[in-house]
């Protein structure tokens, strides 16, 4: 992959870092809901969304994965 600079713009990883306490929220909620229900497989689509959009916009697939960062599941 070709390292790109934008001018004016944050490097991506301080974006994708800002959204890990969201992240975390969201699978936080889960918890409170049964585990393979619509609640919390909504909110699990949205976990998996912020980790492959980490994985596709940085190239590293694991950035959230990174000490005690998990998915549901």
């Amino acid at each position: 992959m070709v390292h790109r600079k934008y001018l004016g713009l944050q490097p991506p990883d301080e974006h994708f870092a800002r959204l890990r306490p969201y992240r975390e929220a969201l699978l936080a909620m889960a918890q409170a809901y049964r585990p393979g229900g619509p609640e919390y497989l909504a909110l699990h689509r949205a976990v998996l969304a912020l980790d492959d959009a980490a994985g596709i916009v940085m190239n590293r697939p694991g950035f959230f994965h990174a000490g005690s960062h998990s998915t549901p599941g």
